[in-house]
Parts: C-alpha cells; sequence; structure tokens
C-alpha cells in the first residue's frame, strides 16, 4: 500500500471518530495513546505484506497490546478496508496455486488462520482446481522438483503429501511420474 492513501485512510478514520471534526473537548494526542499505536501496528504489517486477522492479533498480542485496544484497532482496520481475510485468502489462494501447492495443503493453511474456505467466493472452480488440474500441476511439481529417494514412487509421494495434495492425487501422479523413468 502507498503511504499516501495510509495517511487519507488514517484522516478519513480521525474524521469518523469525532464525527467530522475535531472535538475541543478529546485532545487529539490522547485519542492516539489509547488506540492508534495498535492501529498504526496494523498499518504497518499490512504495509509490508498481506495478513489475516488471526496473524495480525497474535503479532499485536506479542507486542503487548491491550485485548480491548487489539479489538478496536482490528474493527478500524476492518471498517477502513485495509483488513479483509476473504482477500487475503484469495491473494493466499492464487499464491499457493502457483508456487504448485495442492488444494488440501492450501485449505489447511486457511482453517489454521481461522478462515473458512466455503466463504471464498468461488474455489473451487473459479480457481481451476479439480482432480485433473491437481494431478497435472503434481506431476510438473514432480518434474520440476524429482525426488531423489532410492525408491522413486515413495519418495515422490512423500514430496507431494508435504505439498499439500491429497493422498489420492498423490498416489497416481507419483505412480505415473516413477514409471516414465
Amino acid at each position: 500500500a502507498d503511504l499516501t492513501v495510509i495517511d487519507q485512510l488514517k484522516g478519513e478514520i480521525a474524521s469518523i471518530e469525532t464525527g467530522g471534526k475535531e472535538s475541543a473537548f478529546r485532545p487529539k494526542q490522547q485519542k492516539r495513546e489509547t488506540g492508534r499505536s495498535a492501529f498504526d501496528k496494523i498499518v504497518a504489517l499490512l504495509n509490508a505484506s498481506d495478513r489475516s486477522e488471526k496473524t495480525l492479533r497474535e503479532r499485536l498480542e506479542k507486542a503487548g497490546f491491550p485485548e480491548s485496544e487489539i479489538d478496536e484497532a482490528v474493527d478500524r482496520a476492518k471498517q477502513c478496508g485495509i483488513l479483509d481475510d476473504l482477500r487475503f485468502a484469495d491473494a493466499l489462494i492464487r499464491s499457493r496455486l502457483r508456487q504448485g501447492r495442492g488444494a488440501a495443503g492450501i485449505e489447511r493453511e486457511l482453517r489454521n488462520q481461522n478462515i473458512d474456505i466455503d466463504l471464498v467466493a468461488g474455489w473451487p472452480h473459479d480457481f481451476d482446481v479439480d482432480d485433473e488440474s491437481e494431478y497435472q500441476r503434481a506431476l510438473d511439481f514432480l518434474n520440476e522438483h524429482p525426488s531423489r529417494s532410492k525408491n522413486r514412487r515413495d519418495g515422490a509421494y512423500r514430496k507431494l503429501i508435504q505439498k499439500g495434495f491429497a493422498s489420492s492425487i498423490a498416489s497416481s501422479a507419483a505412480r505415473t511420474w516413477a514409471e516414465s523413468f
């Protein structure tokens, strides 16, 4: 995200909080100390890379922010549109598919981030994820990163399982790949 966009969002948030103008009864500095630091941390983290709400909460807790301040900052980030788990999930899925990862592993990673895969628009059809594409992605992965194990098939199978492919896909692809030698 561009820093000017972030500064604009901060200004809009301040405007929303004060009803469109600065209140003479609530000094600007006081509000910044009660919630801005956690929000600023969120902005900085999201500026580096998109993250899930779970990851941000863990980072803020680790940084020592109180739960109430974390809740307020996360709610504000969602309201501004800079924190969106479904957008994060979409980007993560596309990234993992480009890396040659399997759908089962991607779904597991999203569950670990407390993101319901059923809420991701178009999963799996719009991402071209089906048994045939999974099988081809598994074969492509093995061709790019061949197993060096004495037992090629077992080594290939283990590699594919580690990459998040379902066992049926991993078994078929490993067999086909091993028989090609």
